[in-house]
């Protein structure tokens, strides 16, 4: 089944694997942490703002909050608090992530 464009999964590869019962599995290789781009910018969280309100905001759809989180280290979606900076990507396609992750 092909993945939808707005998607988080959206071109990212998709890698056959072999699965516990030695049958073949196909998975998709997840973006883990985000890469500094041309167009990143912070902003500071305010109280009331929440992850979809700021895609909205800044890239045009709610639906792209994970793009967000892709960019940023490790969290909990809700856990925004006001003062804390985010880094936010630049609008438009989803951007392609290194393998390594920083957990702070």
């Amino acid at each position: 089944m092909p993945v939808p464009r707005g998607s988080r999964f959206a071109d990212l590869p998709v890698f056959e694997v072999t699965g516990p019962d030695g049958r073949p599995r196909h998975v998709i290789g997840l973006r883990l942490t985000g890469t500094d781009t041309p167009g990143d910018r912070v902003h500071r969280v305010r109280q009331g703002e929440a992850l979809d309100l700021l895609a909205r905001r800044h890239l045009g759809d709610e639906r792209s909050w994970w793009r967000i989180l892709d960019v940023n280290p490790l969290r909990y979606p809700l856990d925004l608090a006001p003062g804390e900076q985010l880094r936010l990507p630049a609008p438009g396609q989803a951007t392609r992530a290194s393998r390594a992750r920083s957990f702070r």
